[in-house]
């Protein structure tokens, strides 16, 4: 025992603080105090990392012997005393122990306990946390609970940390020629690299309550990506109801449709590799009532989003070229394919007067003018002369108007008279905007127009959506840190109509918004 005044050594402080009585049933060490006298006691315990660790959890375990005055424990400093425990996380490629802004400098004031805070950020396995003091140790793997891992991925062989599945709606607004609703899901925190393709990923399961009854329809995640595409079809019926509102809750946006909610929920695929949203194993979409079902427990779901059902038809996008003051081209948005044919109209101004003018027209080769109406022929006349040549289509379009319809032209602002399509050849190779030019002369004026550009836009698919796809949603600039870049691999991918994906990268541009945060 050290004489009186003196500070034991550190080896005995510890021995103090950690002492539990001997005999059969141990009893709890004293919280910083030694009742008076002598003790000969020994203590043993296990290792319990993670926030919280304690001297009498450490191994090996030694036999201590120790003999003390508690009056003695107050003359050794002023200063807070800790336990020096080093702290190591292993199996994580980047894990970083944090320290608080504000942290409480008595927090770790304890020789029986220690707190640290901690973040893993990538790992490919499940991370373990190693406690070590001198020649004693202890090492544990971090609890599940503790990471940002999804519990949809729970049931998955290779570790899924902080996997989260994404959703993007390709269209939102839905109409009764075209009843489908098409969601592409696709996995964000998995690697790429080391995505295995014949990897079990599981089902999701697309459902909506339109009516009160449930339409649902699955897709299986597969690829590098982990991506699949789920389509509903819904019933004609559903888009004869309309929003149920009083005129003032009516939302502009809304005006003669119906918004309807999406969810989805993940479930592993039978032995087959299929996503059976029925026992018997159907993939069609299954829907039915409610009250005809039998009563079971839902299943975890997650909001996907809403779209918007109209009881009307898609009507077709225009765009508006002016060629003067008198006449007007409305050039229309959708895509072409080799093969299809896309319609332009002709239509004259309200405050127009001209009865006899030349619409001149040229066109890229492989862009044909496959057929010319007039839509009142007992108001206009339509002379053709159409050259569709090796190297450019040509066509000259006299229009002489025989008894001006003044009354149509005063009842909106635009009087159509022509409507002129233009026919994409099969084997003519054209991909992406293709110019046409229009011009239009007045021969009794003996004047002419600026010459006007519009734009045909040609496809080799048809795609309803083009959907970036980056490997993690977040980016943490630990550059600082380690001294090594933070890169984030992005794809590109487009859908087509029937559901598939094309992978489209090579073919875009991406731009950041701030090049001094992302390059």
């Amino acid at each position: 025992m050290p004489p009186p005044g003196r500070a034991p050594p550190l080896g005995l402080l510890l021995a103090l603080t950690a002492l539990r009585c001997p005999g059969g049933q141990a009893a709890p060490c004293a919280q910083g105090r030694l009742e008076r006298g002598d003790a000969q006691s020994h203590c043993l315990g296990t290792m319990e990392p993670g926030f919280l660790l304690a001297p009498t959890q450490l191994s090996p375990k030694p036999k201590m012997e120790s003999r003390g005055i508690v009056d003695s424990l107050q003359r050794f400093s002023s200063l807070p005393a800790y336990l020096p425990t080093s702290f190591h996380i292993a199996d994580a490629e980047e894990a970083f122990f944090l320290k608080e802004a504000n942290q409480d400098v008595t927090r770790n004031s304890s020789l029986q306990a220690r707190v640290e805070s901690f973040f893993v950020y990538r790992a490919r396995t499940p991370p373990t946390i190693n406690a070590s003091y001198g020649p004693f140790s202890a090492e544990k793997t971090i609890p599940q609970e503790l990471l940002l891992t999804s519990p949809a991925f729970g049931n998955m062989e290779k570790f899924p940390f902080n996997w989260k599945l994404k959703s993007h709606i390709l269209d939102s607004s839905i109409y009764s020629n075209r009843p489908k609703v098409q969601t592409l899901f696709y996995i964000t925190g998995r690697d790429w690299d080391d995505s295995d393709p014949e990897e079990d990923l599981p089902c999701v399961k697309m459902f909506a309550f339109p009516e009160a009854r449930e339409v649902a329809a699955s897709c299986r995640l597969q690829g590098d990506p982990g991506l699949c595409v789920a389509e509903l079809e819904l019933l004609p019926e559903w888009f004869s109801s309309g929003l149920d509102l009083e005129p003032e809750e009516e939302i502009p946006a809304l005006l003669g449709g119906t918004a309807m909610e999406l969810f989805f929920t993940l479930y592993p695929a039978d032995q087959a590799g299929q996503c059976p949203l029925e026992e018997d194993g159907k993939w069609e979409n299954n829907i039915h009532s409610g009250q005809d079902s039998p009563q079971q427990v839902p299943p975890a779901r997650e909001r996907i989003g809403s779209v918007v059902v109209y009881p009307t038809q898609d009507d077709l996008k225009w765009s508006l070229v002016s060629l003067d003051e008198n006449v007007v081209i409305s050039v229309p948005l959708n895509l072409v394919r080799e093969g299809d044919t896309a319609t332009f109209l002709v239509s004259l101004t309200s405050s127009s007067v001209a009865d006899h003018f030349t619409l001149r027209i040229k066109a890229a080769a492989g862009v044909r003018i496959s057929a010319v109406r007039v839509s009142s022929q007992q108001q206009w006349a339509v002379q053709e002369d159409i050259d569709s040549g090796s190297e450019q289509t040509a066509a000259t379009l006299t229009c002489v108007g025989h008894h001006p319809d003044t009354q149509s032209r005063a009842n909106g602002s635009f009087y159509e008279i022509l409507q002129v399509d233009f026919g994409i050849d099969n084997s003519s190779g054209l991909a992406g905007a293709q110019p046409i030019t229009w011009q239009v002369e007045y021969p009794v004026e003996d004047s002419m127009s600026e010459l006007a550009v519009s734009e045909i836009f040609v496809s080799q698919t048809s795609f309803v959506g083009i959907v970036p796809l980056v490997m993690d949603t977040e980016v943490l600039n630990t550059a600082v840190l380690t001294g090594k870049p933070v890169a984030v691999p992005v794809k590109v991918v487009g859908i087509q109509e029937d559901g598939s994906v094309v992978d489209v990268l090579e073919a875009v541009e991406c731009r950041s918004a701030d090049e001094d945060v992302v390059k």
